[in-house]
């Protein structure tokens, strides 16, 4: 069995957790280069049994069922079947065809139909269509739930298994079927998957010398991305900066230390703390960027990684944090490729800011609460939340 990744997983949360990691198209929370973590999973219990009570009950569907089971559809089946005894909300199996998707999908190179996604109350639904990508052109809507993909229905998606799906080769077809709203009828999209090109960083020089950098994801081109944004800003007069991480889903990890690294010179970034082993520090990295004055912008949709970075800022006291209560998304997962070419992932570990608070399930609460509907980000002028960012900025920085 390989270790390939472990991560951080957002699965965005039952809110949103936006995924705003554009992860084949659509968003995805993952972080890698990690030892072996765990979360308190109980030892599993008359194991030596569960060999043969399983094949006992293969071999009577093999002799007596309508139309058995193929080995390949059992194995999955019985797979899923180990992963939801786990009663683990992140744990999910991926075929060999979906593992491969989700093992390249952080090289921030992204096939798809240009969706962010999130989980919410055991549904995985559109946050929002991309502009000008296939989804936004066959007609995918905010809040459409996603209940098939490929003429397959569940109750229960999980988050990464919709992306690995939905992702694919350009030109290939992929086929969604919807709920939207109070309508009982089933919404299906046929949609053609190209290459989706979305800048991870977005930047402009605000009035009274604030820059301006937001971040859609942690990739392994984050930090470099970010600490570019800020020395051109800063050759353009920036003096202090907003970092908006606002519906960004998380990512990679080790991209959330090295993008906290950029701000905090020394010290504890995230603590991980797993089953039977001493708590594991992640600390700063060298490469402070800037000691200007910062303001991070967060809301509901900041998750994971995301609030590694919120919570180092914040407990280091090296930026004031506005907006809303993050997501709450504080426990870790692996992922481990099993032999013949499928993988599964599922909860090893939980983690906490520098200073211990615990974020799972809790979020971080921000310095200045300021509430907002989402939607109002697209208008510069309802974005209450980035104008009081930027009058902090503007304080701070005179």
């Amino acid at each position: 069995m390989n270790r390939t990744s472990t991560y951080i997983a957002l699965s965005l949360i039952g809110v949103l957790l936006l995924t705003s990691a554009f992860l084949g198209g659509v968003a995805f929370d993952q972080a890698v280069d990690w030892p072996s973590w765990f979360r308190a999973v109980p030892e599993p219990t008359g194991g030596a049994n569960i060999g043969p009570h399983v094949d006992e009950v293969r071999r009577l569907l093999d002799r007596e069922a309508l139309q058995p089971s193929s080995e390949e559809s059992m194995t999955a089946g019985a797979i899923r079947g180990l992963l939801e005894s786990l009663g683990d909300p992140y744990a999910s199996y991926l075929d060999a065809r979906h593992f491969e998707y989700f093992n390249d999908q952080t090289d921030g190179e992204f096939f798809g139909i240009g969706i962010t996604i999130a989980e919410r109350e055991g549904t995985v639904y559109v946050v929002s269509p991309i502009e000008g990508t296939p989804a936004a052109e066959a007609g995918l809507r905010a809040d459409d739930i996603i209940v098939a993909i490929d003429g397959e229905r569940r109750d229960r998606w999980d988050v990464d298994e919709v992306v690995t799906r939905v992702r694919g080769e350009e030109g290939t077809e992929v086929e969604l079927g919807v709920k939207r709203g109070e309508e009982s009828e089933l919404l299906t999209f046929r949609i053609t998957r190209a290459k989706i090109d979305i800048p991870n960083v977005l930047t402009r020089l605000e009035d009274g010398g604030v820059g301006y950098v937001r971040l859609l994801t942690f990739n392994q081109k984050s930090a470099e991305s970010v600490a570019e944004a800020v020395e051109e800003l800063s050759a353009e007069g920036a003096t202090a900066f907003v970092l908006d991480v606002r519906d960004n889903p998380g990512g990679l990890l080790n991209s959330a230390v090295d993008v906290a690294s950029l701000f905090v010179g020394d010290g504890v970034i995230v603590r991980v703390e797993e089953r039977d082993r001493p708590q594991v520090e992640h600390r700063a990295r060298p490469g402070v960027v800037t000691d200007a004055p910062l303001v991070l912008l967060v809301n509901g949709y900041s998750a994971s990684a995301s609030e590694v970075l919120a919570g180092a800022l914040q407990d280091y006291g090296r930026a004031r944090l506005v907006g809303e209560q993050t997501f709450g998304k504080g426990s870790v997962q692996t992922v481990e490729q099993l032999s013949f070419g499928g993988g599964v992932k599922f909860t090893i570990a939980h983690y906490l800011t520098p200073k211990g608070r615990a974020i799972d399930g809790e979020g971080l609460t921000p310095d200045v609460v300021v509430e907002m509907d989402a939607s109002e980000q697209v208008d510069e002028e309802s974005d209450v939340q980035l104008k009081r960012a930027l009058e902090l900025a503007r304080q701070a920085s005179r």
